[in-house]
């Protein structure tokens, strides 16, 4: 509690205050005090002073919260986010405060501020303090105000007489009417936002002015000079009273032009010191009583104004009371009297006076009474101003008030004020007969539960329209939801009410029930597009004709059809336009519907076209009857079918052909529908599976699939299916009818609709029991062959290295032998280490080979640089041939690439090591690294004995050696070897040689993922 009134507390300077006792001055508080405990859950509130008699009798909620959640559900749906969102400010501001709509019954908001602030321990909020303020009477009343103070402004607007309202601090004009600006010849920015003095010119009357107003409180035909933009300068009489006007105390003042009387009464003043005497106490009327000589004056005005024949010495003891009202002259002697008997000299009042014909003037009456030396009335000089106009703009907003109450209550429309955020503020009762709800109930509603969704964005959108200024008024049609629940077709028209400001105030709508009228508009529209559709748009030909069969009515769709007008073919007969062939079938088939009376029948016919061509025409129609089921006309629709009887025998001939052949392939041809049911199998179907076609016909075939294939089969024909493939091949084994299983190709293709979309599946299926047989064949000797490798590998690669150990032995002996070697015997070991190596490499290629022949070799990629792999190729394969080096040239943008490096390198060496073997004595050999876009080329060029044309065709072939080589050693496997490595990559190698020139081998490699 300490925490609520913390900032409080600290400022009062009295330490007796700060000691007073918490609970009495919570109990007599307005506002509810509470706390809420953030450190457990769920939050609860503790209430520190009893909510509802704190609140006061007005408050219309009876029960509060005890929880934040239930505290959340009775916030209003437009409000919660938002308040919520100001409750986790203030968490972190410490402090905050929030307006919000409770909920508190019957679907009805009341208005409430929460003003909280946050206490934190160890930087944690514990505790929620909060007073709420019951705020719902001083905005709803400051609502009603806004709008009375419109309708006064509207009012104001319409009086005769120049009117402002200025504010009563500052001084300064805040509205005026258009009479004004015209009558004293300003702009609004003219005078708006001016100070009243300003425009006041003589010192004297605007210090009076201001004196008597700031006494009084109002003033009544007070007499100034104004003087406008142009210099110009006018007397008028201004009466003055308070008003609140937009939340301000503001003054309504009221001008009339007394110009031309000044000026008269500045002549009678010179003249006559009596009228002078008169004129500094009076303003309009002026009128004087002398008690001791009982004589009496009224100035002309007075005369004028009534409309009577001026009296000489028209007044008496009870001074002007012989032409008041009857029911104000009691009260203007009882005010006199009161005066004299207190010794008081100035009197007021209003009171209304009897013109001639009964017509009533409303005058401000003013007098001031001389006393004589015994304190007796001596004499009365006093003035009457003429207040008609304002008691006539006080009446006019009386009357408009009651006129708009009146009319909204008594009008069939419903007349609504909301808020532009949607809510109701006013409702007529009409709105029981229109909507079934009453004015009390519909308030509490909002729109979207009076308003089809479908219609509720267009009205929305269209009173935005007015809100937004784009127009000032507009009318929407729409469909609403009565009570009853039953659709109501409604017609609302609106326009915006706007503040001082010129700010929108309230939106203004006035709705009516027009269901009939877009009912009846509904049933005219849909009878006259249902009669142009069969007229005009129909690609059906409607005739009628009478019982002779002569035309009486042809529909112009007949111009496309078969190029008449109608005007060409009413009055002619059908006999007319028929085919000699068809006239006597289609002449029995009318006859036949007119005796059997029926109503209902086709036929098929040719008709002549205007061009002379015979068109195919499908009918059908029947007898029109009177009401005494007479026989009167006959009617037809007819339809040219020529296109369709034309592909009907393209698709008989297609079929034919198709069934052709399909029944002389040695192929089962199959027509499946989607869920693979058979519509047609072929005749070879009884000599491939044993079935006959009737057998197969409206079966799933899935059935005779071994089991073991079938989620393969299904999985291929939804994938194709899906993606509308054709020629979709799959291998599968089916059961024979008499055989067992067998193995199958199938070749499967979706057939397409008009529509694009998959209709049917077409199959062609062959046996390959024996291709599947001669695989499985080839797969064993490959594996034989993989075997026979392994143990060679092994048997050859034993021996050898023996010796090749024995070779070396021998070799090393006679090099560290004392004795002299015979040079037979180390050319002997030479010759043995040369063809050991030899036979190594040759080993090593046929391996090679054998490998990739089974299958075993596979790609180990990575991504590497082929310019280093290049350099260490170059770098190995030219030890042997020294004082020889192969330049490497690089185009194009260096890159790294994703390859095996190894089956790379053995490419680039066999072909480098090709290139420097056979160019001995020539210019050095040249790689060149070329970088594209999708791709490298490795190309290697030397400048040797090149390749002889008859040679160059069996190059890549096993054991394939160019004829010109002589004793240059090879196996003729490794350009082989370098091919299929080539492949493995996706690649291809080709070359162009020349005999005695050169050879370039070209390695194109695509990009790998």
């Amino acid at each position: 509690m300490d925490n609520v009134f913390r900032d409080t507390l600290d400022n009062l300077s009295d330490a007796k205050i700060i000691t007073t006792d918490l609970s009495s001055v919570l109990s007599n508080l307005t506002e509810v005090i509470w706390s809420i405990d953030l450190t457990n859950e769920p939050y609860r509130y503790t209430y520190h002073n009893n909510p509802t008699e704190n609140l006061g009798t007005h408050s219309k909620i009876t029960a509060f919260p005890e929880t934040v959640e239930e505290w959340q559900a009775n916030i209003h749906p437009e409000d919660r986010d938002r308040v919520l969102e100001e409750l986790v400010n203030a968490l972190s501001n410490k402090v905050g405060s929030y307006a919000y709509r409770m909920a508190y019954g019957n679907g009805e908001y009341a208005y409430f501020r929460d003003k909280v602030s946050v206490l934190y321990e160890n930087n944690k909020p514990i505790r929620l303090d909060g007073i709420t303020i019951d705020i719902d009477t001083v905005r709803r009343n400051r609502l009603n105000l806004e709008l009375s103070q419109q309708r006064l402004k509207s009012i104001v607007d319409a009086l005769p007489d120049p009117v402002f309202i200025s504010v009563k601090e500052s001084g300064k004009v805040i509205f005026s009417n258009e009479v004004l600006f015209k009558v004293y010849e300003m702009s609004p920015s003219d005078f708006l936002g001016k100070k009243v003095i300003h425009f006041l010119q003589n010192f004297q009357s605007r210090k009076s002015y201001l004196d008597t107003l700031n006494l009084q409180g109002h003033i009544q035909n007070h007499e100034m000079v104004l003087k406008n933009k142009k210099g110009e300068t006018f007397w008028v009489s201004a009466s003055t009273m308070p008003l609140e006007f937009n939340n301000q105390d503001c003054y309504i003042t009221i001008l009339q032009d007394i110009t031309l009387r000044k000026k008269l009464e500045n002549e009678i003043k010179e003249t006559n010191e009596r009228y002078h005497l008169a004129v500094e106490g009076t303003n309009d009327v002026v009128w004087e009583y002398d008690f001791r000589l009982k004589s009496s004056y009224l100035s002309p005005q007075f005369w004028e104004g009534m409309e009577i024949e001026p009296e000489q010495n028209p007044l008496d003891d009870k001074l002007i009371a012989a032409y008041l009202h009857s029911e104000d002259r009691s009260d203007f002697l009882s005010l006199y009297s009161h005066k004299v008997a207190n010794g008081e000299q100035d009197l007021t009042l209003e009171a209304r006076l009897v013109a001639k014909n009964e017509r009533i003037i409303w005058a401000l009456i003013k007098a001031r009474i001389i006393y004589n030396e015994e304190g007796a009335p001596a004499r009365v000089v006093g003035s009457m101003s003429n207040i008609t106009s304002l008691k006539l703009a006080q009446a006019k907003l009386r009357e408009s008030e009651a006129k708009y109450k009146i009319i909204s209550e008594h009008s069939s429309d419903c007349i609504c004020l909301q808020a532009i955020d949607g809510t109701f503020v006013f409702v007529s009762p009409s709105s029981k007969e229109i909507l079934g709800y009453t004015p009390e109930e519909l308030v509490s509603l909002r729109l979207r539960e009076i308003i089809d969704p479908e219609y509720l964005q267009k009205v929305s959108d269209t009173m935005l329209k007015v809100l937004n200024r784009e127009q000032k008024s507009a009318t929407v049609v729409y469909k609403a939801i009565h009570k009853n629940g039953n659709a109501v077709w409604l017609e609302t028209m609106g326009g915006s009410i706007f503040d001082d400001d010129d700010n929108v105030l309230y939106l203004q709508t006035s709705t009516r029930n027009v269901t009939e009228r877009i009912l009846s508009e509904e049933m005219l529209r849909e009878s006259e597009e249902r009669y142009k559709l069969i007229t005009e748009n129909s690609h059906d030909i409607v005739s009628l004709m009478d019982l002779e069969g002569n035309y009486v009515f042809i529909t112009p769709s007949v111009k496309d059809a078969l190029g008449y007008d109608p005007a060409e073919m009413v009055g002619m007969n059908y006999r007319d336009f028929l085919h000699e062939d068809d006239i006597k079938r289609v002449d029995e088939e009318i006859a036949g519907s007119i005796s059997e009376n029926a109503r209902e029948v086709n036929s098929v016919f040719r008709y002549r076209h205007k061009s002379g061509e015979w068109r195919w025409i499908s009918a059908s129609g029947g007898l029109i009857t009177d009401d005494e089921g007479k026989p009167i006309y006959l009617r037809a629709n007819k339809i040219d079918v020529t296109e369709k009887r034309k592909t009907e025998e393209k698709l008989r001939q297609q079929e034919e052909r198709y069934k052709l052949v399909s029944e002389n392939s040695g192929d089962v041809i199959a027509l499946h529908r989607m869920d693979g049911t058979i519509d047609f199998a072929s005749p070879s179907c009884k000599r491939l599976l044993g079935f006959d076609e009737k057998e197969l016909v409206g079966t799933d075939p899935i059935e005779l699939i071994k089991e073991e294939h079938r989620e393969y089969v299904k999985t291929v024909i939804a994938t194709t299916a899906v993606e509308k493939g054709r020629d979709v091949k799959m291998t599968f084994e089916i059961k024979h009818k008499d055989q067992g299983f067998i193995w199958v190709e199938t070749s499967l293709s979706v057939i397409l609709d008009s529509k694009g979309e998959a209709h049917m599946m077409q199959t062609s299926t062959r046996d390959i029991s024996e291709r599947i047989k001669a695989l499985e064949k080839e797969r064993q000797l490959n594996k034989l062959k993989s075997s026979f490798i392994s143990m060679a590998s092994h048997e050859f690669r034993t021996p050898l290295t023996t010796i090749q150990s024995s070779n070396e032995l021998i070799s090393m002996y006679l090099d560290k032998s004392d004795s002299p070697v015979d040079n037979k015997l180390g050319k002997h070991v030479s010759r043995i280490r040369t063809e050991l190596e030899r036979l190594n490499s040759l080993l090593k290629d046929v391996f090679t080979l054998g490998r990739l022949d089974v299958g075993k070799a596979r790609l180990k990629k990575d991504i590497t640089s082929l310019s280093t792999i290049a350099k260490q190729v170059v770098l190995e394969s030219s030890i042997p041939y020294k004082g020889r080096n192969v330049e490497i040239k690089v185009e194009g943008t260096e890159r790294q690439v994703l390859l095996d490096s190894q089956l790379i390198s053995h490419v680039l060496s066999n072909l480098i090591s090709n290139a420097l073997k056979y160019s001995p004595d020539k210019k050095d050999p040249v790689l060149t690294i070329v970088f594209q876009e999708q791709g490298v080329q490795l190309k290697v060029r030397d400048f040797g004995i090149g390749i002889p044309k008859r040679d160059q065709k069996e190059l890549f072939e096993s054991f394939s050696r160019a004829s010109n080589v002589g004793d240059i050693e090879g196996t003729g496997l490794g350009l082989v070897i370098v091919k299929q490595f080539v492949e493995m990559h996706g690649g291809e190698i080709s070359f162009t040689s020349e005999e005695n020139k050169g050879t370039e081998f070209t390695v194109s490699l695509p990009l790998l993922d």
